[in-house]
């Protein structure tokens, strides 16, 4: 005797099983129209709509300019609830020449349902309707544009974005990319991710309402590098900057946390390395990459509140953070290369972060020649409880070797852990 399954979700009402669908690819909700009449038109409402290539992959001459007239319907049909989100993604491009998409035509119909989310990662990212710059229903954008230069409209208001990433873009002169982000008033997330800036003396980035700060930017010769960064974010809670180091003055009185990756072509790097450093120094938590040695005549600020720190860069500027954080806790190190140290040596004063606080050290991508660095620390960080050290890059027979002489080493503080891994 057959058994009768019961169709719950079918009796869902209408708005959960929108929502439902909206966690499905565009063609496997478009497929649900066939379970039932009560389905049939169902997923003409959904409130998330994403094209990307693995819709197209199935497309051919004689079946595109069907899918084109179901984009139409999908987005530009009257009595069609708002959007939450819409995406276009890899395998679409504003001017196909094969395939002839109205990308345009889709932005504006997903503008005019009231879309709060749009991500756009094309391949020719050129001719971005203007009002995608006015619409005040947005509070993500990210572009995605490909080494492109956007022309930003003369006109631009987004008065509720919050985030907005621009990704691969080209930042030309000073006035659009001011003009871009000083009419985003709310705006809590921004990120310029493997940007190129071009013919702009100063990039100015003056919002109170930001929290968070990426500055990704690319340089391909030392020309490139002819600008200033001014960064007024008081409120701002987490930075990221990783650049060829440029001339750079923040006001960042409320940041936590902080990624630094800077290297440089040109002379005044200790300089201008030391002027960002300077205006993050209210930081908990710091992971900072430094290809460069900072010289001693360029000041470093004390950290006073840095309980968590990641390094990766030479001996001699290590040593000339830890003195300038006296309240660290836990300390990661990598070397970019190794300097050969006479740790037994140093005559400099033992910083006292070491004395007072440190409790755990991880050495990443340990080497057999770091035996003296290792005993140096656990002679002096007298409050030290757990020792990492990574071995990834050693040979078994290295590894065996190392961990014997390790195992030796004496213990300054009788509690300390040593993890070999």
């Amino acid at each position: 005797m057959a058994m009768c399954v019961e169709d719950r979700i079918s009796n869902f009402p209408d708005h959960i099983r929108c929502h439902i669908l909206s966690f499905l690819p565009i063609k496997a909700a478009v497929r649900t129209s066939i379970i039932s009449t009560k389905w049939r038109y169902l997923f003409a409402s959904i409130s998330t709509i994403e094209f990307d290539r693995y819709l197209l992959r199935g497309l051919t001459h004689r079946n595109v300019d069907s899918f084109k007239n179901f984009v139409d319907r999908l987005l530009k049909l009257p009595d069609q609830v708002s959007l939450d989100c819409f995406r276009l993604r890899d395998g679409i491009s504003c001017n196909d020449g094969d395939h002839d998409f109205d990308v345009s035509g889709w932005i504006c119909a997903a503008l005019r349902r009231g879309v709060k989310e749009i991500v756009l990662e094309l391949h020719n990212l050129g001719d971005v309707p203007p009002v995608l710059f006015t619409c005040h229903s947005l509070v993500t954008l990210r572009l995605d544009a490909r080494g492109c230069k956007i022309e930003v409209p003369s006109e631009v208001c987004l008065g509720n974005l919050k985030t907005l990433q621009l990704i691969h873009w080209v930042l030309f002169g000073d006035d659009s990319i001011h003009r871009l982000i000083s009419n985003c008033h709310v705006l809590e997330d921004l990120a310029f991710i493997e940007c190129f800036v071009e013919n702009a003396r100063e990039l100015h980035i003056q919002i109170p309402s930001l929290k968070s700060l990426v500055l990704h930017f690319v340089a391909r010769r030392d020309r490139d590098l002819n600008y200033g960064v001014v960064i007024d974010v008081p409120n701002l809670v987490y930075f990221r900057y990783n650049a060829a180091i440029v001339e750079c003055y923040s006001h960042m009185k409320s940041l936590e946390k902080a990624d630094i990756c800077i290297y440089g072509f040109h002379s005044n790097l200790s300089i201008d390395a030391t002027h960002l450093i300077q205006g993050i120094c209210n930081v908990w938590y710091l992971s900072l990459n430094i290809h460069e040695v900072i010289s001693g005549t360029s000041r470093l600020p004390i950290f006073h509140n840095l309980i968590e720190f990641k390094f990766c860069g030479r001996e001699t500027s290590l040593m000339e953070f830890l003195h300038c954080a006296p309240n660290l806790k836990t300390l990661t190190i990598r070397f970019l290369d190794f300097e050969r140290t006479r740790w037994k040596a140093l005559t400099i004063e033992v910083p006292s972060c070491l004395s007072f606080h440190l409790k755990e050290i991880e050495f990443s991508c340990f080497d057999t020649h770091m035996i003296e660095m290792v005993n140096y620390f656990l002679d002096n960080a007298i409050v030290l409880k757990k020792l990492i050290i990574s071995m990834d890059l050693l040979t078994w027979i290295q590894k065996a070797e190392a961990s014997k002489q390790l195992l030796k080493l004496l213990k300054s503080s009788n509690k300390c852990l040593i993890v070999i891994l």
